[in-house]
């Protein structure tokens, strides 16, 4: 994935953002993609996240960032909140890291057909 305008801002890659840059990234995701304020409270969001990055690693990361990608950070229509990526919702978050998996196994079956196209075309 290439670093999107939020992660240049803080300098790193969703992989290896903390906990609190997970709630910046959220926070401020949800205001350049849909133009809303999400007030953060501070402990619960952090938790939230730090629970994410247990649950999937270093892909938690990614899975908040796939959801503004490729969901404009809502779920059913409606804005996603910190709270979406609790494990009450753990049945969406695993949708996403599903949809996450099959977008990579597509991307490399893309760019190996690629390669074996060159290959072909070199003859």
């Amino acid at each position: 994935m290439e670093m999107d305008s939020i992660e240049e801002m803080l300098g790193k890659s969703v992989e290896d953002l903390t906990d609190t840059e997970l709630v910046v990234y959220v926070k401020t995701s949800m205001k350049e993609i849909n133009g809303l304020d999400l007030p953060v409270q501070g402990m619960r969001e952090r938790s939230i996240m730090a629970g994410l990055k247990r649950t999937y690693g270093p892909d938690a990361g990614k899975i908040v960032k796939w959801a503004f990608q490729h969901h404009q950070g809502r779920r059913d229509g409606k804005p996603i909140t910190y709270s979406t990526f609790s494990k009450n919702m753990k049945w969406w978050t695993d949708i996403l890291y599903l949809e996450l998996q099959e977008a990579a196994q597509r991307q490399a079956a893309n760019a190996e057909a690629a390669q074996g196209f060159f290959k072909l075309t070199d003859l």
